[in-house]
């Protein structure tokens, strides 16, 4: 957050100088007002500050307005970086990986694999910054992972052709 403090005091800074320029303004008038002698240029110079301190109280709430919208984006701002961080640092953890049948995922790196179990994550899920981890399923002669966000299926390796299938014709009850 220490980053965007020099920039938003110069925005401060003028607000405060409009705001000074507005009290100056009412001091002056006010001044003015004590070396009047009639009630006629009196009420002139009460309407003449009222209308001033009106327009600084107008300016001042216009900075407030602004103030508070900044301090609210340069909040989200800074959310929308440490969350890049932190993807960052996640990130580094995984590696690309061909798989048998020749589909890739990211898996995780087995120096940093610890306690976890063995685990891929989607590669397109990857690209957008998002950690998804892959569920395994099968896809017709493969087995698969599946990333249910996207639906993308990743082929693993293909399952073994357990050989023809004999079909008999012999049927014990029609003797």
């Amino acid at each position: 957050m220490g980053r965007f403090l020099p920039r938003r005091n110069l925005v401060m800074m003028d607000w405060i100088a409009g705001a000074y320029g507005g009290i100056k303004a009412a001091t002056d008038i006010t001044q003015s007002m004590l070396t009047l002698k009639t009630d006629a240029a009196v009420t002139t110079k009460v309407v003449e500050l009222n209308g001033v301190l009106l327009g600084l109280q107008s300016q001042l709430n216009s900075a407030h307005a602004d103030q508070t919208t900044l301090t609210r984006r340069i909040g989200e701002l800074e959310a929308e970086i440490a969350q890049f961080k932190r993807w960052e640092q996640e990130k580094e953890r995984y590696q690309l990986h061909q798989t048998e049948a020749g589909g890739l995922v990211y898996r995780i790196k087995p120096e940093v694999q610890g306690t976890e179990p063995l685990h891929h994550i989607c590669a397109d899920c990857y690209q957008k910054g998002i950690k998804t981890i892959l569920q395994p399923c099968n896809d017709g002669w493969y087995k698969a992972l599946k990333c249910h966000p996207c639906n993308s299926v990743v082929h693993v390796e293909k399952i073994p052709d357990s050989g023809p299938v004999v079909v008999s014709r012999y049927d014990p009850f029609s003797e």
